[in-house]
Formats: C-alpha cells, structure tokens, sequence
C-alpha cells in the first residue's frame, strides 16, 4: 500500500492507493483530519489529535502545535516538561495517521509515502519532513509541494487537461500558489 500524507501545520490526513482507487482515511476520532496536535497529562499519557487539541485552552503548557513551522531547526518543542525536536512531534502524528490507515485496512505492507510540504520549505525543512516519517517507521518516501499536489489532482479530476490553471492552498500555516 502507498500512503499520501499531508503533514499540516494546523490538521493532517492520510490517503492509500489501494487496487488503483484512492481512499481517505478516517482519523481515530472518526473525522476527515487529524488536529496536529500532542499532549502529555498529568499521568504522563500522550493524547495525539483532537483530544491534545480541545485541551490547549484548558492547558496550554502542556500541548505542542504549530510544530511544523519549526521542521529543520534546532528549536524545541516544549509540551509540559518535556522538550522534543519538531522532528519528534511530526513523526507522532505520522505514526498515528498511518495506524489509523493500516487498522483499518487490514493490510500491513507499507509500500511507500508521498508527504506534501509546501512550497516555501527549504532543503533542511525537507530533509526534516523525511527524518520524521523515517522516525514513524515509513522507508520509502517521497516529498511533494502542496500546491503541485493540489493542481494534480485537480487537473486529474477536470474534463479540461490543457490551460493555464491558478491553484491555491490555503492551509493552517501556509498559503501557497502555483500557476500551472
């Protein structure tokens, strides 16, 4: 199975390929998106997703998010008292949303990932995105920007394949474009 991952700044999901068809996997919460979102409580348990995220107002300190805008630096990340590379947090969420996918599909071959960056990330931002889905377990990646994802997927699902298209994403973090 082939996985496309968007790693957002704000939200995450996760497709496969599976027999030639894409299918879009749920979150363990049951939603379309997985909120990027980690959280330690009191007893040390680390909530990932929508539980981590309805709980950055009650407990700020203790939620990391936004962790994306951090990928290929030295920063850290502090989620309570704890302090973790971006890389680490990413690598979270990645390993979420893949357990999700293979739960529920049963298959257990992980063929390969294509994860989406955005365009403005640089050459350490992406060799951070790979280091963090390595760290989830995932060998075979790829690196795709967002808005040359989003136009080919656009233009594969139009009845026009030739023209001059404008596609825009805009994400959590980013706000991406790109004239195809």
């Amino acid at each position: 199975m082939y996985f496309g991952i968007d790693l957002g700044t704000s939200n995450s999901a996760i497709v496969a390929a599976i027999d030639g068809d894409l299918r879009h996997f749920k979150t363990p919460d049951g939603t379309d998106v997985l909120p990027s979102a980690i959280m330690f409580d009191r007893r040390g348990g680390m909530l990932i997703g929508k539980r981590a995220y309805e709980q950055a107002a009650f407990s700020p300190e203790n939620v990391a998010q936004g962790f994306k805008r951090l990928m290929g630096t030295k920063s850290p990340v502090r989620i309570g008292d704890q302090e973790w590379s971006p890389e680490d947090c990413s690598a979270e969420i990645i390993k979420t949303l893949v357990g999700q996918a293979l739960t529920e599909s049963g298959d257990q071959v992980i063929k390969g990932a294509v994860i989406t960056i955005p365009a403005a990330f640089n050459q350490m931002q992406s060799e951070a995105t790979i280091a963090a889905a390595k760290m989830a377990g995932l060998d075979r990646v790829s690196l795709l920007q967002e808005p040359v994802a989003a136009a080919m997927a656009s233009i594969a699902h139009s009845k026009q394949k030739d023209g001059v298209f404008l596609v825009y994403d805009l994400g959590g973090g980013t706000f991406d474009v790109a004239l195809v």
